[in-house]
């Protein structure tokens, strides 16, 4: 399970760097027995080494050794329980036993059962691409491999994205246009030709010339993109928002189109500006601030946040803080394509945290979710109708 409150996070973090009170160490233990879902959090937690980069409060601590002393406290103590209670009741315990196992079976099956018929993948590398002349290319399962993208022009097909022609910008007049379009289920990883890297989340599109002209740099954007912008003090790069501009001076930052009314400009490194249509007045960001700009009031607020959560997307991991249901059940949708229907309308204004795997099956978050919260998920094909 990779959905977790603060409390069971610093318990782990003590236990495993040997920290822990006794005390605390027996609410632990009781937590991790309590359900499958729970060893199966501490088992995730012992493998996905990744969570020590990108979320500092599981550095610095021996998982391996940890999760052994751990486990081995655990078996010693089940072993003398068990030699206590067999010494009375080992002529109950095998008509008991065998009742057991052939429920066990029965319920192996069912679940197997249940898995073939409605396992729902997580999202994969795929897109369509619109190229100047309005040719239509799916871009999935890609072999490596040049395209032509343009009149003389070509970009190269990887395993993970397209990557452009670099050191032919500036030479054009008339710039020529591609859409990249991302659709539910999906992303992809994008290398334009003055060498800026754009990964592009799920139900997003990208506008953008094939090469860019002599002034400036200039895409469109509607959805969620990570950029790494290639510095170019001669041509400013500007992303272009229904609404709003983000203007960028070489740097690396997220954009979200997605979250409801707002927009959602995060800056990890560098300096960006936010500027609004028919204003001269630019808002300066520095990195780990937000700008959230309201299309409805036509507000920009900026505020201090933890980059990490708003681009761990990038890395394979959502991060949900004090987010609603509905918020997560939103996210996981466009990424799953899966719609949501809701027979309890009351569960979507839930709110907790969780950090959840981007590449598991859809099936092990509902798990995770409903353990944590008591909300219950039934999968009809490719509707999940959540109920209390």
């Amino acid at each position: 399970m990779e959905i977790f409150n603060e409390k069971i996070v610093r318990m782990i973090r003590l236990y495993l760097s040997g920290a822990i009170s006794e005390e605390e160490r027996q609410e632990l233990k009781f937590w991790v027995e309590e359900s499958e879902g729970n060893r199966r959090f501490f088992e995730e937690m012992k493998e996905e080494g990744r969570f020590a980069e990108e979320f500092p409060e599981f550095c610095r601590i021996d998982m391996e050794k940890g999760w052994r002393r751990f486990e081995r406290q655990i078996q010693r103590e089940r072993y003398y329980l068990w030699r206590r209670v067999l010494k009375y009741v080992a002529v109950a315990v095998i008509p008991v036993m065998i009742g057991v196992a052939i429920w066990i079976l029965n319920r192996e099956e069912e679940i197997e059962n249940r898995v073939i018929s409605e396992v729902i993948e997580p999202g994969q590398v795929k897109a369509t691409l619109v190229l100047p002349g309005g040719t239509t290319l799916a871009l999935k399962g890609m072999k490596q491999e040049e395209i032509e993208v343009g009149e003389g022009l070509k970009a190269k097909r990887t395993s993970g994205g397209l990557v452009y022609d670099s050191g032919i910008d500036g030479k054009e007049e008339k710039l020529q246009y591609s859409v990249l379009k991302i659709p539910r289920g999906g992303e992809f990883h994008l290398t334009l030709s003055d060498g800026t890297s754009v990964m592009l989340n799920s139900a997003t599109n990208l506008e953008y010339p094939v090469r860019f002209g002599k002034e400036e740099r200039k895409v469109y954007l509607d959805g969620e993109a990570y950029f790494e912008v290639k510095k170019d003090s001669a041509r400013p790069f500007y992303v272009e928002i229904e609404g709003m501009q983000v203007r960028v001076y070489g740097t690396s930052f997220n954009v979200n189109t997605r979250k409801g009314n707002d927009i959602q400009t995060v800056l990890v490194e560098g300096e960006v500006s936010i500027k609004l249509p028919h204003s001269t007045k630019e808002y300066m960001l520095s990195p780990g601030k937000l700008a959230r700009f309201d299309r409805g009031s036509g507000k920009i607020e900026i505020k201090s946040v933890n980059v990490q959560q708003y681009v761990a997307w990038t890395k394979g991991i959502f991060t949900f803080e004090e987010e609603s249901l509905e918020q997560i059940m939103n996210t996981l949708s466009l990424w799953y394509d899966v719609d949501v229907f809701y027979q309890t309308e009351s569960v979507k204004h839930l709110h907790f945290s969780g950090h959840l795997g981007r590449y598991k099956e859809i099936q092990d978050i509902l798990d995770a979710i409903t353990e944590a919260t008591g909300v219950k998920f039934t999968i009809k094909e490719r509707i999940i109708i959540v109920t209390k």
